[in-house]
């Protein structure tokens, strides 16, 4: 709702000019105005305004001059005229006034047309200034007083004196003590006479009417409007003259900007509309200009009156409204019952406000927020009813929007976290009040951060919006489906049957969302794996269900994932012991109890040693050796993988430094890489400070990253690695086939090495296809210019075949099983001796010949 001082100034403007040609005699054009009782007159030559004539332009000393008045007023006028555009905002117009001191100015259209006239009392007045008058008194814009002149002086002394004082009056002392006033009004009168008296008292006004200082401004006007007069004395509290007050310095002294509020303004109106009809003619202007919709009906709803914006609003104009029943603009949104009881109302209060459908002229149904008020007649009755009205449509939309907003995902439309808790409460309060039982589902889609990282967070969007859909078409329109953020989804399934029955529809679920999903021409899948809690069976509380059913759901991610489990007690144990292992593994690294094992990589042409690969192992107090597959999840899900991440960077390090010292150098030490790890803000600068430390040139270090992790495309790990490999530290592709290569990304990438992922050899002689693979790799490295690495080797037909291929690098069991620091010492010592091959645990009598595959990867799981 815009504020009053904003209302265009055409709307106020007197459309009505007093105008004349620059040939007309001054007397004739001061005859005019007096006789109009209008303070300026415009001068028109050839249809186009050229120059304005005021009261003010009276004081000059030759217009008193028999003569001058003779003379054409195109002589004696201000030109050029001020002009205003009507689209003007009243608050800018008043500006404009004050700054160029004027007090009238021509209005134009976009034409340049003459449509009216602005004076500073159109400014003032038509912004419903009652309630400002009524705080400021008469006091608050007292000035000095003005001159006083005997009233035998002559009339020029009085034009002398006003404008030496720049002021509209002078006052006139009369001999027996009596005072007069003399205007610029008076003045223009007696130019209009063509034959000015001499002396002033002749023409001054007397008595003086005064009003007291402390009195309201409201009230100062008031006594203007009754007199018809523009000047009041002004007295103390014993009676004396202390100054005059003019309609001008109400004007000049009132802040247009008084409304605070439209509904201010309204709710003045509707007083002014009840206290009488006088107080209506009143408010007119204020019905002309305001932005809202008025309808004024007679005691039977037919309308009598409209305002402009209510032909905005509505459509329909003022002609083809009046005569009408207010029942024109029924929308049949409200029953019979909604308007009677609306009539009852009016009838016994006067008043009724709320929210109403209606239609516009063109069919179009808009929310209104209507109030209407009673006007009562002398007898006391209601003669007719003012309905202020204002279009909310758009505001109530974007409410509900904001509303829809706040309590569902944006990119799904499904609930979100916060619209899923209210309905969880509801569904668990009216299951345990009826006595039946409902199930809540915790749903994780099995490799999404793969598809995100690997082929984009556009991709991943869509892949999350078909699996929410999936979701939502797989279950009844009571049940919620809820986004809870990220990849993961709730299902609330109320009057649930039995056990069997949530099973079904979890096996429903898993089926829908693990479906090949065409996503830009590409088959996509993802699988879901999901947590089920049952209430009340396993719990009472939403937070309990909740959480319950998360853990279930890990349970089904450590057992291979795309399905469902049912949660039971022992999952509660078993979060506990993922406490209790995961404030083990925070102790282990603040107490520096973690140690590194290394792995040789050797080059298959000569059997020299390469390279070695730094392992982390955790010899826990009381549980032995932890497996990495155990304490690594964790890490990663605690974020305490960062940490892990540095210690294992600085440890190694300092080891490769000392086979240096100690001229028994492996090659370079390579250390695995997390993505949380890469990605944190601190690990460039950790890098270089780890080399520092230890003093290690930063060409003996390798850092291995996943496939997924190095390929995923994103501008900050790209640039990240290449400032690693400006720097002289070689970075290399761990478990490479297992992921969404690109090549042609990957050759962009400042790399030196691929290492091929175990499972390709696939058990002791792998087979055709695995062959296949693998010599592919073997031959893509070669042609990019990169070192290819067998991982996992633990047989020597294995060797055989990756020899055969051309593999130039491997690196598994079947060489050197991975050892902790001094034992590789010895061994590297063995290697160079000749004597590498009796320790060998490949080809030691103490080894077991049922090792596993399976095994051999536990075991050398790494960071």
């Amino acid at each position: 709702m815009l504020p009053s001082h904003q209302v265009a100034i055409e709307r106020l403007i007197t459309r009505t000019l007093l105008t004349c040609t620059p040939d007309t005699p001054l007397r004739h054009a001061a005859h005019q105005m007096a006789l109009h009782r209008c303070s300026a007159i415009v001068v028109i030559d050839d249809g186009r305004p050229v120059g304005i004539w005021t009261e003010h332009d009276a004081l000059d000393p030759d217009a008193v001059d028999p003569l001058a008045l003779s003379r054409p007023i195109g002589e004696r006028m201000s030109h050029p005229v001020q002009t205003l555009r009507g689209d003007m905002p009243v608050g800018e117009a008043a500006i404009h006034f004050k700054r160029h001191g004027i007090r009238h100015a021509l209005v134009v259209d976009a034409a340049d047309t003459a449509i009216g006239m602005l004076s500073q009392s159109d400014i003032v007045l038509n912004q419903g200034a009652e309630f400002f008058l009524r705080l400021k008194s008469v006091d608050s814009v007292l000035g000095p007083l003005p001159p006083t002149l005997a009233h035998d002086r002559p009339l020029t002394d009085a034009l002398a004196r006003m404008r030496e004082h720049d002021t509209d009056a002078v006052l006139v002392g009369f001999g027996d003590g009596g005072l007069g006033i003399l205007t610029q009004r008076d003045v223009v009168r007696q130019l209009a006479e063509g034959q000015p008296r001499a002396r002033i008292g002749e023409i001054a006004s007397r008595p003086l009417r005064t009003v007291t200082r402390g009195a309201s401004l409201y009230a100062a006007r008031q006594l203007f409007v009754e007199h018809h007069i523009r000047h009041l004395g002004v007295v103390d509290g014993e009676g004396v003259l202390c100054g005059l007050i003019g309609f001008g310095d109400i004007l000049g002294n009132i802040e247009f900007e008084y409304v605070h509020e439209l509904q201010n303004a309204l709710r003045e109106r509707d007083e002014a509309l009840w206290s009488s009809r006088y107080h209506l003619r009143l408010a007119d202007k204020v019905f002309e200009s305001t932005l809202e919709g008025i309808m004024v009906t007679n005691a039977n709803g037919v309308i009598e009156r409209v305002n402009p914006a209510f032909t905005r609003l509505t459509g329909y104009s003022a002609e083809e409204a009046i005569g009408q029943r207010a029942s024109l603009l029924s929308s049949g949104r409200q029953p019979p019952e909604f308007y009677a009881e609306l009539w009852r109302a009016l009838r016994e209060d006067g008043f009724w406000q709320g929210e109403i459908w209606n239609r516009r002229k063109d069919g179009e149904l808009y929310l209104e927020h209507l109030t209407i008020s009673g006007i009562r007649d002398e007898d006391g009755g209601y003669s007719h009813y003012a309905a202020v009205f204002a279009d909310i449509t758009q505001r109530r939309l974007a409410e509900e929007r904001l509303s829809y907003l706040a309590t569902h995902d944006a990119l799904t439309g499904l609930p979100n976290r916060a619209l899923f808790g209210e309905r969880l409460e509801r569904a668990l309060s009216r299951a345990l009040r009826m006595g039946r039982r409902m199930a809540l589902l915790f749903i994780d889609l099995d490799r999404f951060k793969l598809v995100n990282d690997t082929l984009g967070h556009g991709t991943g969007d869509k892949l999350l919006k078909a699996a929410a859909e999936r979701l939502r078409d797989s279950v009844r329109k009571s049940d919620t489906v809820a986004r809870m953020g990220g990849d993961e989804f709730t299902v609330i399934l109320e009057e649930i049957g039995d056990v069997q029955h949530v099973a079904q529809i979890a096996q429903k679920l898993v089926d829908a969302v693990g479906a090949p999903c065409d996503i830009d021409g590409a088959a996509l899948s993802v699988t879901p794996s999901i947590g089920i809690s049952i209430a009340p069976d396993d719990g009472r509380d939403p937070q309990q269900l909740l959480t319950q059913a998360d853990r279930a759901m890990y349970r089904i991610k450590q057992d291979g994932k795309n399905g469902f489990r049912f949660f039971t007690q022992d999952m509660n144990e078993s979060t506990h012991d993922r406490l209790r292992l995961e404030h083990d593994l925070r102790r282990a690294l603040e107490n520096d109890a973690l140690t590194l094992h290394y792995q040789p990589r050797l080059s298959l042409a000569d059997g020299r040693v390469v390279g070695v690969e730094a392992l982390l192992r955790w010899p826990h107090p009381t549980r032995g050796m932890v497996p990495p597959s155990e304490f690594i999840p964790i890490a990663e899900e605690s974020g305490i993988i960062v940490a892990l991440g540095e210690w294992v960077l600085r440890r190694a390090c300092r080891d490769a430094r000392g086979w240096l010292d100690a001229g028994r150098s492996p090659g370079r030490v390579a250390v695995n890489v997390s993505a949380r790890q890469l990605l944190h803000g601190d690990f460039f600068d950790g890098l270089l400070q780890g080399l520092a430390d230890a003093g290690l040139p930063a060409t003996a270090l390798e850092l291995e990253l996943t496939e997924s992790m190095a390929l995923t495309g994103h501008a900050q790990a790209h640039a990240l690695l290449q400032a690693v490999a400006d720097r002289g530290v070689s970075l290399a592709v761990d478990d490479f086939g297992t992921g969404y290569s690109s090549f042609e990304y990957l050759s962009s990438l400042p790399i030196d090495t691929l290492k091929i992922d175990r499972s390709l050899l696939r058990g002791p002689v792998p087979d055709a296809r695995a062959r296949g693979i693998i010599r592919a790799i073997v031959a893509m490295a070669e042609a990019l210019g990169l070192s290819a690495v067998m991982e996992g080797v633990e047989t020597a037909e294995q060797a055989d075949f990756l020899r055969e291929i051309g593999c130039p690098q491997v690196q598994g069991f079947f060489y050197a099983r991975p050892m902790p620091e001094p034992e590789l010492r010895k061994w590297l010592a063995a290697q160079a001796a000749g004597v590498a091959a009796m320790m060998c645990p490949a080809m030691s009598s103490t080894r077991s010949n049922t090792t596993s595959g399976a095994c051999a990867r536990r075991a050398s799981s790494r960071v």
